[in-house]
């Protein structure tokens, strides 16, 4: 308990998890996608949509693992679910956010298939059957490195809007999928403590909760603020359908390309402006191009974009994301 609230006697209200945005299987996505898929005819369109719903629901199913540990863990601490933050030119998507009067966390959740392992260098390697029973291996986006960017937006946003700089905001990578076997022996030692199984969850943050070098105390009303401007900040966008499954007509896909060629034009020179690059150093036309094609919904898609590596999508791909 702080010191106001010890001179002033006020109690503490928050005695249990108390979700502010909550958790919801009832999916407008997943909603759309459902009712496109019965109105759809051609067999192409229609795997990609039933691809994507598949996707779409193992996701929910791992982040429905998460809010069960969450909302069992007997925690006094404030719970937001998929929260959108658009700042300035910055947007950061965050599967869960929980805020104690001791810190703010971020909880990305992954839901992944076969067993994961990361080397020295912190590289994210999968280990996967292909259809022979063989394993295959592949690279994957470090999960690590995408929730350190949001960690780093939010505490930015906390200092500019409630001018709260030194609350510890703590990074951790869930992973869902109570199958998966996550090989940590040879990480680095910062990546080790950030990742855990979902089943992990209460006993993490208790250790948080509990730590005694750490005597940040917040008050609840704090608490709540910091709730209500994510709400405030949280800007959902609806799922384009018509672009992404290209089911317009020949004028409007042209129009709808026409506004992103000149969205991304208008990213790409600001950014060369700030970095003092060439403008193609960024990404150049037939890149551009590419990435219109393949319209990215997600950072693994927009690793599919030619002359997209790790280096340029860590940079760039969250603001390109928010563009499509």
């Amino acid at each position: 308990m702080s010191i106001f609230n010890k001179l002033f006697g006020q109690k503490r209200t928050i005695q249990s998890p108390t979700f502010i945005k909550d958790f919801s299987k009832d999916n407008q996505h997943l909603t759309a996608l459902n009712e496109l898929l019965i109105k759809v005819d051609d067999g192409e369109k229609k795997d990609n949509i039933e691809r994507d719903i598949k996707f779409l629901k193992y996701g929910l199913d791992g982040e429905n693992n998460v809010y069960f540990e969450l909302k069992n863990s007997f925690l006094p601490i404030l719970c937001l679910h998929d929260v959108r933050l658009e700042y300035g030119d910055y947007v950061a998507q965050l599967d869960f956010v929980v805020i104690s009067n001791k810190f703010t966390c971020i909880l990305e959740t992954k839901k992944l298939s076969g067993n994961i392992s990361i080397d020295s260098d912190g590289n994210f390697v999968r280990t996967m059957k292909n259809r022979y029973g063989k394993d295959y291996k592949e690279g994957i986006y470090s999960p690590v490195t995408q929730n350190t960017r949001h960690v780093d937006i939010l505490k930015h946003v906390l200092s500019k809007e409630l001018k709260i700089n030194n609350m510890p905001i703590i990074s951790l990578v869930v992973m869902a999928n109570p199958k998966t076997i996550i090989k940590k022996y040879k990480c680095p030692a910062e990546i080790e403590k950030t990742l855990i199984k979902y089943d992990q969850i209460k006993t993490t943050l208790e250790k948080y909760q509990n730590d005694k070098a750490n005597q940040y105390d917040l008050a609840e009303k704090d608490m709540y603020d910091i709730a209500d401007l994510l709400v405030k900040l949280n800007t959902p966008i609806e799922m384009d359908i018509v672009g992404k499954y290209q089911l317009a007509n020949e004028n409007t896909q042209r129009k709808d390309e026409a506004q992103l060629r000149e969205l991304l034009i208008a990213f790409r020179l600001r950014t060369s402006r700030e970095e003092n690059v060439k403008a193609y150093f960024i990404f150049n036309n037939n890149e551009m191009e590419d990435m219109i094609s393949r319209y990215p919904r997600t950072v693994e898609e927009l690793l599919e974009v030619k002359g997209f590596g790790k280096v340029k999508v860590e940079k760039y791909g969250l603001q390109i994301l928010g563009i499509f």
